[in-house]
This record gives structure tokens, C-alpha cells and sequence, in this order.
């Protein structure tokens, strides 16, 4: 089953006694709710709510009495000002159901407002329900019927491929957490000392992650070193659950066209994998931080320089260039384009630095310095005129920023420190490289420095 298991599923209707089957339905199956009475305003949240975190969404079109028809305008006007209360435009995949009467008069106007007043938050398919099967003829009484409201979701919900996948693993991300609980906690299962013990046993898990640091941190700190324990143990439970449970009846997902502009890159969806949009403090793991200040341009310049392959700008010598000249006056020539390349690539670069700290020493509070590598964003399209091959050198897959493919480069000779909460002018925050991302810079850094050769005599 792919219903959400997680409370993400949100009913609005103007009368409780008309939610009554879904109600029953739900909670019969263990499945939270949340119910919000259309034609009352203390039901609602605010309407400056970030997000409501809403999956699937029932919603009765008629909100304010039960006549058969109504005023468009009236119903339009309720619809809005409720809509924009219950689903914010961060509240995103859900799918709207129709659990109303009157499916037919309004549905038309619904989608419109979708599709204009309420565009930011548009769902992913409007589909109808069975609400006129429980109470025919609007009549207020319910009715029996044999419908199965749970079978009659469920089959809504597995329509859409896609989202039914994202539905399940979302579950299984719920499910994980549940068992990680019990798992940790099953020991004190009776409320005698369970205060104590949970208390003892929180404080450990926090001494498990932040070591002895964990001593020195005032409470926020401590609690957050307890959740991270947790996290990473959810984390495992989580892998082994996606990695052995069933998924019934899986579909392979087809598309058709995939080449079509109209789809997400994979420029675009490589930043989405390989960096995260938050990027506060600049002083976590994986950071990564323009600087603007124009006092560091020549450091900067001097890492192109050094990052720069001359060998690509001697092969797009053409033999007309060359013929009849000197060695010196082609290296010249050579010289003179690798400039001017340099300084088409710096036009459009971004000069960085990217936050290399051990997590551990950054949770623990164990370092005195900042760990950081100088680098530049630059687009991907002069990626042939950098050394590849260096092992000074990490070359990042290519990604969207700014609306344009770039790669971000790290050249790990410009390995430095920096005091810890130091100044922080002329620095902007632009992102921050995922955890594996990190791991991987980390570990080429540390091969980097750690090359210690070998004595041997050749044979030459």
C-alpha cells in the first residue's frame, strides 16, 4: 500500500458529518489525517504557513452551505482563500481528490483556478471520488454501499507511477524511523523510570557521535549530537529496507521523447545530486563560498594558470599559423592564445573556496581552523582547456548554476587555513556539496598530500 502513512494526507470539508466514511475508512486503517472544516477559519493554519506537508488532499467543492447550486463567484472566493491556507506553494507532489457532491458543476472551475490564482501550487492530477455513492441525492444521511474507500485510493494513487514510487519510499523513510525507535528504546517498554533511562540513554547516543566534546556543548548542541546518532542508524535501517522489501507490481517508468528540451537536464539534475541548495554556516563540511574580494584576484588568476592546459592550445594551431616559424615565435603564439583563452574563462568564472573541515571535528568542536581548497566554478564548455590529468586537480561532474553548464574546479596546492569565525567580508555563500560529493574530495585531498614516493633506480 502506498497511502501515506505519515499524517500527509489532509481532508477539507464544511460539514465533519460528510467527511464520516473517509474518517472511518482511514482510521479503521491506521492511516493519519488531518481534517480541516472549510467554513471555519480556526480550523485553518496561517496563511503565512512555509509548507503543510500535504500528500494526497480530499476536498469538497462546496464549502459554504448545501444547496444543490451556488454562486461560481462565492465558491470561487471560499475555494482560494481556503486553498491558500491548507497548501502552500512549497507543498509539493500531492494530488488533489474531489470528495464532494457537486463534481460535476464545479470541477471545470477548480482546474481553472489551478491554473490561474492558484498556479504556484498546482497538483499533480485532479482525479474524482466516490463522495456522491455515500450520500445520494444530497441527502445528509450516509448510505450503505459496498464501495472500499482504501481499495478506491489506492488505485488513484497507483496511476501515477511516478508518484506512487515516491509515496512508498516515503513510507519506508517513516517506517525506518519507527524501527530505529524501537530498536533503541524497546528495552524500556513500562513508564516506571522511563524518564531516567530515555534521559541516560539519549545522552549516550550523543556522547556516541560528538565524543568528548559532547562535555564542553551547551543543550541545543548535545540534543542535536543525540539526533545525529539516530540519524545515521535510520539511515541503515533505511538502505536495508530499500534494498530488500518488495514493491508490488512494479512498472518499468517510460518516457517518451527523453530528449525533448521540455525535460530537466541532466546538467540540472546533477546539481540537485551533487550540491545542496542550503549553504549556512559557511563554515560546515562542503561549503562552498564565492569570494569577491578583487584584493585575491591574482592568487586566483594564478590557479588558472596553473590548472590551464597549453597542450590544448597547441593542438588548434592550424599549419598556416606555424609555417615557417621559429620554436620561440610559436610558443609565443602558443602564449598569446592561452592568454586570451585565460581570460575568456575568467569573465564568467566564479572564484571559491569549498569548506573541507572533517564533519567530525566540525560536529565535535575539535577544530581551531577552517580546512579549506581554493577553487573556480567556470562553464563547462572551456573544461577541455584544463589539465585533467593533474592529481592536484578535481574536476567536478557537470551541473546547472545560473542557468548555465559549468563544473567546479579544486586544485588541492591551494590547500590552506583559516581562523575559525574569521573575517567574513567579501564572502557569499552559494551552495553546499553533498555529503558523498565531500567524501570523494576528501579522499583525493588526502592522496594528494599523503604521496610519498618511492626510492628506486631506473634501468634507463
Amino acid at each position: 500500500m502506498n497511502i501515506p502513512l505519515n499524517g500527509r494526507i489532509a481532508i477539507i470539508d464544511d460539514e465533519i458529518s460528510q467527511a464520516e466514511p473517509l474518517l472511518k475508512a482511514l482510521s479503521k486503517n491506521q492511516i493519519p489525517y488531518a481534517f480541516y472544516k472549510g467554513n471555519d477559519i480556526s480550523y485553518l493554519p496561517d496563511a503565512d504557513s512555509r509548507f503543510n506537508d500535504i500528500r494526497v488532499l480530499f476536498l469538497d467543492i462546496n464549502l459554504v452551505d448545501e444547496k444543490a447550486t451556488l454562486d461560481e463567484k462565492l465558491v470561487k472566493s471560499t475555494l482560494i482563500n481556503v486553498l491558500r491556507r491548507v497548501i502552500s506553494p512549497q507543498n509539493f507532489p500531492y494530488a488533489l481528490i474531489f470528495w464532494s457532491r457537486h463534481q460535476k458543476e464545479h470541477e471545470s472551475l477548480v482546474r481553472g483556478l489551478f491554473e490561474n490564482e492558484l498556479k504556484d501550487r498546482q497538483p499533480i492530477s485532479i482525479r474524482g471520488f466516490v463522495k456522491s455513492d455515500f450520500f445520494p441525492n444530497f441527502s445528509s444521511e450516509e448510505a450503505e454501499t459496498d464501495i472500499d474507500i482504501i481499495e478506491e485510493l489506492n488505485k488513484i494513487i497507483n496511476s501515477e507511477l511516478a508518484y506512487s514510487y515516491l509515496l512508498n519510499w516515503e513510507n519506508q523513510v517513516h517506517t525506518a524511523s519507527d524501527i530505529t525507535l524501537q530498536e533503541i528504546f524497546s528495552s524500556y517498554h513500562t513508564y516506571e523510570n522511563w524518564t531516567d533511562n530515555a534521559n541516560h540513554l539519549i545522552n549516550k547516543l550523543g556522547i556516541s557521535y560528538s565524543g568528548k566534546a559532547y562535555f564542553k556543548q551547551d543543550s541545543a548542541e548535545k540534543i542535536k549530537s543525540a539526533y545525529n546518532s539516530l540519524t545515521y542508524l535510520a539511515n541503515d535501517t533505511l538502505e536495508k529496507s530499500v534494498n530488500s522489501k518488495d514493491i508490488e507490481n512494479p512498472e518499468e517508468l517510460t518516457v517518451e521523447d527523453s530528449d525533448n528540451p521540455k525535460f530537466e537536464s541532466f546538467h540540472s539534475i546533477n546539481k540537485k545530486l551533487l550540491f545542496s541548495d542550503d549553504n549556512e554556516p559557511i563554515e560546515y563540511p562542503g561549503s562552498v563560498i564565492e569570494d569577491q574580494n578583487t584584493k585575491t584576484e591574482a592568487i586566483f588568476q594564478e590557479l588558472l594558470n596553473n590548472s590551464f592546459s597549453r597542450s590544448k592550445i597547441e593542438t588548434e594551431l592550424t599549419e598556416e599559423e606555424i609555417k615557417d616559424k621559429t620554436e620561440s615565435a610559436i610558443n609565443k603564439l602558443i602564449n598569446k592564445k592561452s592568454s586570451s583563452k585565460r581570460k575568456e574563462i575568467r569573465s564568467t568564472w566564479k572564484r571559491i573556496y569549498l569548506t573541507a573541515t572533517p564533519l567530525c571535528d566540525y560536529v565535535q568542536n575539535k577544530y581551531e581552523y577552517n580546512r579549506c581548497v581554493k577553487g573556480m566554478i567556470i562553464s563547462s564548455e572551456h573544461l577541455e582547456y584544463i589539465d585533467t590529468k593533474s592529481e592536484a586537480i578535481f574536476i567536478s561532474p557537470k551541473f546547472l548554476f545560473e542557468e548555465v553548464s559549468c563544473v567546479m574546479i579544486l586544485h588541492f596546492r591551494y590547500f590552506f587555513t583559516s581562523n575559525k569565525g574569521g573575517n567574513l567580508k567579501n564572502l557569499n555563500p552559494l551552495f553546499r556539496a553533498r555529503q558523498q560529493l565531500l567524501a570523494e574530495i576528501q579522499s583525493k585531498l588526502s592522496r594528494h598530500i599523503s604521496r610519498q614516493g618511492i626510492l628506486f633506480l631506473d634501468d634507463r
